[in-house]
């Protein structure tokens, strides 16, 4: 602070004047205690020279004695003032060391407030429950036949009365077996979030859109998806409040 240096050189100048006024102190005590024990054996004459000096002296030592008490105490209060300053600069220095720690403070504390909110949101998109989309095979009489994406595979085919293994959905109802569907003809599938269809190497193919599908591969199935087995005309969609077929 700028009080700092003034009141340093008081205290320095105070204690010079408190250091030279304790000398006059001591030799004034000095001289009149010497004088003092000799005043007994003076002549009357030099006795009242020296009665005088002592009563001199004696006042002279009274006013430097109260002099260097008020200089004591004008010390005592600089020195306070000194004191408090330096705890005033200490205190501002631990301040401004703790602003420093506190900017470091909030910069971490808001990486980890953006940490947290990540993991947050992963823990909800790990936890929330997933939903399935709703979907439906149309047939050509107009049944609609869902699709649980938690079954995962659908077998498509026909069967008949004479016995052997009955597919996940027959068409033998709405003419499979005459109109060139096999009896394993396609495989439905849900897969990586997507409803696929897989032609099992039937005998008169299997359209998406009026495109012929490689036998054994799997093909992604979109919203509204024309489906034709053999010459059986299928639809594919999701279900959903403004479809229409």
């Amino acid at each position: 602070m700028s009080e700092r240096p003034s009141i340093e050189k008081e205290i320095n100048d105070t204690k010079k004047t408190i250091s030279a006024i304790e000398k006059d102190v001591k030799q004034l005590r000095d001289w009149i205690s010497s004088n003092e024990r000799t005043l007994p054996g003076m002549q009357e004459t030099l006795r009242r020279i020296t009665e005088e000096g002592l009563t001199r002296a004696r006042t002279d030592l009274a006013q430097r004695e109260t002099q260097l008490q008020e200089l004591r105490e004008v010390l005592a209060q600089h020195e306070k003032v000194l004191a408090l300053l330096d705890q005033i600069e200490r205190k501002e220095q631990d301040i401004a060391r703790l602003e420093r720690e506190q900017e470091k403070i909030i910069v971490l504390l808001e990486r980890h407030q953006a940490e947290l909110r990540q993991l947050q949101m992963s823990y909800a998109e790990v936890t929330q429950p997933v939903i399935l989309p709703a979907c439906e095979l149309v047939l050509p009489d107009n049944q609609r036949i869902p699709l649980d994406a938690r079954a995962g595979t659908y077998t498509i085919g026909w069967s008949d009365t004479t016995g052997g293994e009955v597919p996940d959905i027959d068409l033998h109802r709405v003419g499979g077996s005459t109109l060139g569907v096999s009896r394993k003809h396609a495989l439905l599938r849900w897969v990586h979030q997507q409803w696929t269809i897989t032609d099992l190497g039937s005998t008169n193919g299997t359209y998406v859109n009026d495109t012929a599908i490689v036998p054994h591969t799997p093909t992604a199935l979109s919203d509204k998806t024309r489906l034709r087995l053999g010459n059986l005309m299928l639809f594919f969609r999701y279900i959903t409040a403004t479809t229409r077929l």
